[in-house]
């Protein structure tokens, strides 16, 4: 698999587990680089916050990954530094997820651009990937709004077919693919560390509301309601929908989670299909499970993300995965989210 950064892996009682009596503080951490000779970690990944050495300068890549309950298990969720699960049509949702400090070897399956995929990929400054697009993402897409590569032009090239699976559940692509991709098109896969999106984090645990198991409905139907269940051990959080554990479909690691996000965001119905548009400037409220409790707040644009604060200061995540869930602001949490102690 090809990786864009070297990461240096370091096991710690307090997050994996690992019964090794040498592990030191996170701020203390070394790694050993390729000569053999230890390196110190004081750089931290932009949208993940994991400890690193060397500075990062990888563009994001965004990937919009079916949902469907016949593409799961979806491949290269475990790489994603960001998952963000949102309508795509009716209650049907779609991942978005967004890759910087590491390119999955095959992710999937790819599905349609919506013009609010484009828009949060824009904020992202992402090297965009989907197959197919509404109307309205269309549009964006000829119009250079994003750099991007689509599978409706590079089918059997950069996007192939997987056989044990029905079109439209099966077109994959690769970070080898990706990155042939965006050099074909004129596109960089590089920032200047001071153009890299990123978020803020903190290793300290958050005092909130206790919330250990967290379950969003996106409908009635099962297969779009999602379980998060916190473990104390890991102090990661497991996923499960329809009551399938969330697994990655390459090497079948249930997924875990630092941070579960989820937002209100106002929704209108445009056609007979269902499909969506999306106010992402109006800001509104939001909350952010994390270190197993829930931190209600807000939610505005900042920098082109969608950010999170409680008051006037903005929140942090725990350093690993983040999953952000978009919710329609008519239906609201009260209805759509619930947790337990």
């Amino acid at each position: 698999m090809k990786k864009w950064l070297v990461f240096v892996f370091v096991c710690l009682l307090t997050l994996t587990g690992c019964k090794d009596e040498g592990a030191v503080p996170h701020s203390e951490q070394q790694g050993t680089g390729s000569d053999g000779q230890s390196e110190s970690l004081d750089f931290k990944t932009p949208l993940s916050g994991e400890a690193v050495a060397v500075q990062s300068t990888e563009r994001p890549v965004v990937v919009t990954i079916n949902n469907h309950p016949l593409a799961r298990p979806q491949s290269g969720l475990e790489q994603a530094d960001v998952v963000i699960e949102l309508i795509a049509e009716s209650s049907i949702t779609r991942l978005l997820a967004v890759y910087q400090s590491e390119l999955p070897e095959r992710v999937g399956p790819v599905r349609s651009a919506r013009d609010y995929f484009i828009d949060l990929a824009k904020g992202y400054k992402a090297f965009y990937v989907a197959h197919g697009y509404s109307p309205e993402a269309k549009q964006m897409l000829d119009a250079g709004v994003i750099d991007h590569v689509n599978g409706m032009q590079y089918d059997g090239t950069y996007f192939t077919r997987s056989s044990d699976r029905k079109a439209p559940h099966n077109s994959y692509t690769s970070g080898e693919a990706i990155e042939a991709a965006a050099e074909e098109r004129g596109a960089t896969l590089t920032l200047a560390a001071s153009q890299m999106p990123s978020y803020s984090f903190d290793e300290d645990v958050q005092v909130g509301e206790p919330a250990t198991e967290v379950t969003i409905r996106y409908s009635d139907d099962a297969n779009f309601t999602n379980v998060y269940t916190y473990d104390e051990m890991t102090e990661r959080y497991t996923r499960s929908s329809g009551t399938t554990t969330t697994v990655d479909g390459e090497t079948g690691n249930p997924i875990e989670l630092s941070n579960i996000v989820v937002v209100e965001v106002p929704h209108q119905t445009i056609d007979n299909e269902g499909r969506q548009a999306l106010d992402l400037e109006s800001g509104g409220n939001a909350w952010l499970f994390r270190d197993g409790g829930m931190i209600q707040g807000t939610w505005k644009l900042g920098n082109g993300l969608i950010r999170l604060y409680a008051g006037d200061q903005e929140m942090t995540y725990k350093p690993g995965q983040t999953w952000m869930s978009i919710i329609p602001t008519a239906r609201g949490f009260q209805t759509m989210v619930t947790y337990t102690e």
